[in-house]
């Protein structure tokens, strides 16, 4: 016979394992929502307009701006928040920003006398990864701040931060993929917004 609490134990146990290694990739911090919860606010506006015309240079941040106000708009709506184009309740503004993290410096390679392998060269491939994988990684980070709309006082705030995985071929779609279960997670401490 088939014991089913143990068998619900089990799976629930592996979804919960599953869920967070898929966020740990992904840190999320925000600051206490009680002084935003206060104000009762009802709808948002942007604190700055995405500028139009944009250099070729600045395509990519262009695009992914508005990719961050989509995501922002659509989860913000989900909770009750209505967008107005300006005179908001509170305003949302975005910022980016990338560091580098971890890794060891792999310095100069030192062979010493006991570390030598007769009739082996070293591979210069593997050498090239052991150096790549060792160094310090870059991670994105996605700062959200949202104020008064009255006097501009900063209400509440949160960062999203992921490492970079490939940073030399950045696919729009898949930080678009990313950003939804972040945006998400962040916005997760504010309330709905309150029925007129």
């Amino acid at each position: 016979m088939i014991d089913w609490t143990r068998c619900l134990r089990h799976t629930a146990v592996t979804l919960l394992c599953i869920d967070m290694l898929g966020c740990a990739t992904m840190q999320v911090e925000t600051a206490p929502a009680d002084r935003f919860a206060s104000k009762g606010y009802q709808t948002f506006s942007w604190r700055a307009e995405v500028p139009t015309g944009v250099p070729q240079s600045m395509e990519m941040l262009y695009q992914l701006s508005t990719s961050v106000r989509a995501v922002l708009s659509a989860s913000l709506q989900k909770k009750g928040y209505r967008y107005e184009e300006s005179s908001g309740d509170f305003l949302v503004s975005y910022a980016f920003g990338a560091r580098l993290e971890g890794g060891t410096d792999p310095g100069m390679p030192n062979p010493a006398p006991t570390s030598s392998v007769i009739n082996r060269s070293p591979d210069p491939a593997v050498m090239d990864n052991a150096y790549a994988l060792s160094g310090p990684r870059e991670v994105a980070s996605l700062m959200l701040s949202f104020e008064d709309g009255d006097n501009l006082a900063s209400v509440w705030s949160a960062s999203i931060s992921q490492v970079v995985e490939n940073q030399n071929q950045p696919d729009l779609d898949k930080v678009r993929r990313k950003l939804e279960p972040g945006i998400a997670r962040v916005l997760r401490v504010l309330p709905d917004a309150p029925t007129p």
